[in-house]
């Protein structure tokens, strides 16, 4: 029993979460690739766009993820 307790600590402290997300800033349709901007932090910002008028990812997704997500939205991905 203590070693199933030691095995299931081990894994819930060596389980790293790889999972980053951004605030939408905007979206773009590019050569046919549909991209989410998006800034990391606008908790410093003003209403008028991201931090420093600079985005800090241009992800390119799917069409289906593009359509589903909204500027404003937050979109985390791995």
């Amino acid at each position: 029993m203590k070693k199933l307790f030691l095995l299931s600590a081990l894994l819930m402290f060596c389980c790293d979460d790889d999972t980053d997300c951004f605030t939408v800033i905007d979206k773009i349709i590019s050569d046919g690739e549909y991209i989410l901007v998006g800034d990391f932090d606008t908790s410093n910002s003003d209403d008028d766009g991201p931090l420093n008028g600079y985005a800090d990812v241009n992800l390119p997704v799917s069409q289906e993820v593009y359509d589903t997500y909204d500027i404003g939205d937050k979109y985390c991905y791995d």
